[in-house]
This record gives structure tokens, sequence and C-alpha cells, in this order.
């Protein structure tokens, strides 16, 4: 058993060390890079200055399914659907009306011939690391990811400078890191739940209902009703009608079991008479003879 937790509450579990962006909304074509080294961190800037981008790619990397994440949700901004993986991966910050026409086009940093990579470092009070990793690029005008957890401290610039649609520069990763090992130090995941349930199981939660838990007090301003909030985000969903469908069925095979166990006492009962009065004419007739 690894021991996940300290006594100290400020010190409790896995604490973030530092996180990187590149390519990520308008964090362009370097490496973005912050350090809270384990401590609570306040993140502060102008308006549009990138902080619910930044945010978002912390989002990112903890709530994988699309389904249980929605972005800028820290701004305050209700609505959904303005931000995409898409268009983080293409920079996508702004629109223009073009001169003539009726319609406007989206103002982009980047094509689809781009890569993004954003990355998370923790560490708990035994001194274990765990990276949190994503890489999306386009092939066919498709975005593809890639999931990836490491036992080790990743950087962008050091370990996914050389990337390529190819996929040599997993092979190399592979090589860099797992080729000497007797554990793998970096394990690439394929898809959204494996990756939820692995990154889960190594930072100790229950259930992976914690990821979209996060996803819903990034974003929480204000907190109408208790019960509700803990019902719907912090709770097991439980089937009731199915759970008493399998125990209204328990109940009747143990009266089936209850009925028939008093059947048979009842027929024990019955027979004994008859059995001993045989006994006893077994043995005159024995002695008879």
């Amino acid at each position: 058993m690894l021991s996940l937790f300290s006594t100290s509450s400020h010190k409790a579990g896995f604490r973030l060390q530092y996180m990187e962006v590149y390519n990520w909304g308008t964090f362009n074509e370097k490496v973005f890079r912050i350090n809270p080294q384990g401590n609570n961190s306040l993140l502060t800037g102008a308006n549009a200055s990138g902080k619910s981008t930044y945010i978002d790619a912390l989002l990112t990397l903890i709530v994988p399914a699309k389904k249980d994440r929605f972005y800028n949700q820290s701004s305050g901004v209700d609505k959904k659907g303005d931000r995409t993986e898409e268009t983080y991966v293409l920079g996508h910050y702004g629109n223009i009306q073009e001169e003539g026409k009726s319609s406007t086009s989206t103002q982009k940093l980047r094509d689809t011939n781009t890569y993004s990579v954003i990355l998370a470092s923790f560490s708990n009070t035994d001194q274990k690391q765990i990276t949190l990793f994503q890489v999306r690029w386009f092939s066919n005008n498709e975005l593809r990811r890639q999931f990836g957890i490491a036992h080790v401290p990743l950087e962008v610039e050091k370990d996914f400078r050389d990337f390529d649609a190819k996929g040599l520069w997993k092979r190399r990763l592979d090589k860099m890191y797992n080729a000497n090992a007797t554990k793998n130090k970096i394990e690439f995941i394929e898809g959204p739940t494996a990756y939820a349930e692995r990154m889960s199981n190594l930072f100790g939660m229950r259930s992976v209902k914690a990821l979209s838990l996060f996803n819903q007090v990034v974003g929480v301003k204000v907190l109408e009703d208790l019960d509700e909030f803990i019902r719907t985000n912090m709770l097991e969903e439980q089937d009731a009608e199915a759970e008493f469908i399998q125990l209204k069925e328990s109940f009747l095979t143990l009266m089936d079991a209850k009925t028939n166990i008093e059947k048979a006492k009842e027929q024990i009962k019955q027979l004994t008479p008859i059995n001993e009065i045989a006994n006893k004419l077994n043995v005159i007739q024995n002695d008879l003879h």
C-alpha cells in the first residue's frame, strides 16, 4: 500500500509542482510554465490575458472526457461551445468582419500542421512523482490525441521537442525512459476512459466521479442548493428500482427456501414414527426366524 496522504492538511495528497503548455490557445510557439511547487497559488492577470485558457489546460489534463468538461468556466461565461480542444490547438483568438462580406472569419495563430502539448507534474510527501501529459495534432484535418502518464518529471522542451505525426516521438520517449527500466516510467494510454481510471487509481481517488466534481468546482461562483450539488456531483448514481427488484427476488428466494425447509421438517416429523414401527417389525421378524 502506498502512503498517499500526509497528516498535515496543507501538504496532504499529490500537489502540483509545475505545469507547462505549448501551442495551447494564445500561448504560442514557446513553452509557458507556472511553478506552484506544491503551494497554494493565485493566478492573476488582465482581462483576455489567458487565465481561463491556462486553467482549461489543467482541466483538460484532469478531466479527459469531453462530456464531463465545460471550458471557460472560471471566467464566468455561460455560453458553451465557444472554446473547444480544436480551437485551443489552432489558437483561435477572435473574429474579423471581412470587407464587402456579411460573414466573419476566425483569426487563428496556427494551422493544422501544428502540434500542442500540455503537461503537469505532481508529487506527494513520499516524493512519488506523477506527470500527466497530453499531445494533440491534426491528421487529415482531424484532431488526434495521445494521453500519457509518467512516473518521472517531464518537460516540453526536453521531451517533446522532436515531434512527428508518425509516432517516432513516442518510440523515442519509450526508449529513453522504459528501455532499461524494470517497470515502465512512461505509460501511453489509449482513450480518455482508461486514462481517467489509471489517473484516479494513482492519485488514490475513490472514484472517477472526483474528476467531474473537479470540473464543477473550477467554475463554481454561487452555490444555490448544497444538497442538490452533493447529490449530483459527489454521490455515485444509484438505480433504486433495479436494487429493489434484486432485493425482492432475493427475498422471494429466501422465502421459498424457508418453505422448503419447513416442509422437509414436517415430512421428517411424520415419517419418523412409521420408520420406528418398521424397525420394530424387522426386529420381531428376525426373532421369529
